[in-house]
């Protein structure tokens, strides 16, 4: 048997079981966003994902009107998106601070600086530094002693703060050592700005 009348073709829109892919990159975009928008520096990405978050979820939207499915991924897309780009003000905020603490680590500013003395007693070594502000505002300096002798001494670490403007401050800085040699003391200054956020870290400059 034969219909008479034919069937109609089914439109591409009407297709049975029809997915939303688009809803479900608006949904991936929005939460992979948020673990990104309040980072410093990655708050671009962030900023990118939330975007395409958004204006995926508004066109998943519409296109689960016309298939029938990935209403509610569309609909998380677009809020964790409008969230994204909410708490990337967070991450601006951070990224300002970071690039601030970061620069004024790196560039201490003019400045002199000496070994005052330096000394290997038994299983230590003691280093006494001087620095001279040569800049015209107070700064904070965080100096680093280089152990040449006696090999294998990490770093001695010292900081002073609010050192004024032509001022000499001096740092006392320790460090535990296995040499006993008296004369075998070698070391120079790196000399940077304070400590990012008070955290200890390793010199940058050489």
């Amino acid at each position: 048997m034969v219909d008479p009348y034919g069937a109609a073709p089914l439109r591409r829109t009407d297709k049975p079981n029809a997915g939303n892919g688009i809803a479900v990159a608006a949904m991936t975009c929005g939460l992979v966003g948020l673990l990104f928008a309040w980072m410093p520096i990655f708050v671009v990405v962030g900023v990118v994902l939330g975007v395409l978050a958004v204006v995926f979820g508004v066109r998943g939207r519409r296109r689960a009107a016309r298939v029938g499915s990935g209403a509610g991924m569309a609909k998380a897309g677009l809020i964790s998106g409008i969230a994204t780009l909410a708490l990337s003000i967070v991450g601006v905020i951070f990224t300002v601070s970071f690039v601030r603490e970061f620069v004024d680590f790196m560039e201490p500013g003019p400045y002199e600086a000496r070994v005052v003395s330096c000394a290997v007693g038994p299983g230590a070594i003691d280093v006494e530094a001087a620095v001279t502000n040569n800049s015209d505002q107070l700064r904070d300096y965080t100096v680093y002693g280089v152990v040449n002798q006696p090999r294998g001494v990490r770093d001695l670490v010292g900081t002073l703060t609010d050192v004024a403007p032509g001022a000499t401050e001096q740092v006392a800085m320790h460090r535990s050592a296995r040499s006993t040699d008296p004369g075998a003391c070698d070391v120079r200054l790196v000399v940077q700005g304070p400590r990012p956020y008070g955290l200890d870290v390793e010199r940058v400059k050489d």
